[in-house]
């Protein structure tokens, strides 16, 4: 999800912060490799030979200044605006060695092989580098929120307006309040990802991508799992919009799609839905995975998550509203807030091309709340 970001279910005990703390030490006695950035927007030589009929999206389809690289290592953890949290807080990128030709020998195919799993497992230690820093870069904002570190804000208790409005007087943006929230998913799911980790070294991937989400932080999920639960909630959500009477959802990005996506995060729809409504938006909006949960659970657990899902939404929107609108946003972070609204699907596989429509599609669904 998005996922996503993402469903925040306190599903995991929170771990003391000297857990943090000896995470991070033991991380920090292994070497270092560093991750080649990541650039969303940039064309590949394979993709600029398909796409030459193609023109460039418009000048108001990208962004109003050039993105800023998105390296999750261990030294980004600082915002650099007002509207885009630090790279630190989105998965690094992968590199892994080239493939060998059929011919190669058995020894090169072992050591290929040896350099995968070393990818992967220098992958993995940058991403739990990555938590303790955002961890560490989250906890003024705590403080001055009067905030646990480990509950995703808003918190409960406080409804999206009046959160805003603590938000401006400490003269805190999105950049901010993301930090604040990925930080605190990520830090619920360290102790086991940690553990899984030490358990299975390299062989981690394998282990991750059956367990899921529920065990791994944003900051380590490789782009196999990313896309595996994207195609999952497209699953999920297309099921969940079919109407009553029908037998095809709307289409992926369309209007119709938009709007019955928008009045299933409005507060009073909410609070007065049904209890099969709310399941089929807890599934269109990737909280639940399918939308046939029992009904006597509605109340007790579907009802009160849609609910402050629906409130972070809230404000994440004001946020990007304020912070300068979708012009400002990088890529990734784009895709991450259309995802997170339903639009899972929208623009199909990362390209420019895609980012053009995941653009549009976020500035309709902004226009159209405020």
């Amino acid at each position: 999800m998005p996922s996503a970001l993402l469903p925040q279910r306190a599903l995991l005990r929170p771990p003391p912060s000297s857990t943090l703390t000896i995470v991070a030490s033991l991380l920090q006695s292994h070497h270092h490799y560093n991750i080649q950035s990541r650039t969303y927007a940039s064309h590949s030589p394979k993709s600029q030979s398909k796409s030459k009929s193609h023109s460039r999206p418009s000048s108001s389809a990208q962004p109003a200044h050039p993105s800023s690289t998105s390296t999750s290592t261990t030294s980004t953890t600082t915002l650099t605006n007002d509207i885009n949290p630090p790279a630190s807080t989105r998965p690094a990128d992968l590199s892994l060695p080239p493939s060998l030709p059929p011919s190669a020998s058995p020894a090169d195919k072992l050591k290929h092989y040896i350099s995968i799993g070393r990818a992967y497992l220098t992958f993995y230690k940058t991403g739990l580098k990555n938590v303790y820093h955002n961890y560490r870069a989250a906890q003024p904002l705590h403080r001055t929120l009067n905030l646990s570190l480990f509950v995703s804000p808003p918190a409960t208790t406080t409804s999206a307006s009046s959160f805003l409005k603590t938000l401006h007087s400490h003269n805190l943006s999105r950049a901010h309040f993301q930090l604040l929230r990925r930080s605190a998913y990520d830090i619920r799911r360290i102790i086991p990802f940690s553990l899984v980790l030490v358990i299975c070294g390299e062989m981690t991937p394998l282990a991750v991508l059956a367990l899921g989400n529920v065990i791994t932080p944003l900051t380590c999920r490789i782009p196999r799992q990313l896309e595996k639960e994207r195609v999952k909630r497209a699953v999920w959500k297309r099921n969940a919009l079919v109407p009553v009477g029908s037998v095809t959802a709307p289409t992926v990005g369309s209007e119709a799609e938009m709007r019955v996506l928008k009045s299933m995060v409005d507060g009073e729809w909410v609070r007065t839905a049904g209890a099969r409504d709310v399941l089929r938006a807890c599934a269109a909006l990737g909280l639940t995975k399918t939308h046939t949960r029992p009904e006597s659970l509605v109340e007790v657990v579907y009802r009160p998550r849609l609910r402050r899902y629906a409130e972070y939404l809230e404000v994440d929107d004001a946020l990007i509203r304020s912070g300068g609108g979708v012009s400002g946003m990088e890529a990734a972070e784009v895709r991450l807030a259309v995802e997170e609204r339903g639009g899972v699907g929208v623009g199909g596989k990362e390209s420019w091309e895609a980012e053009r429509e995941e653009r549009r599609w976020l500035e309709k669904w902004l226009a159209g709340k405020e």
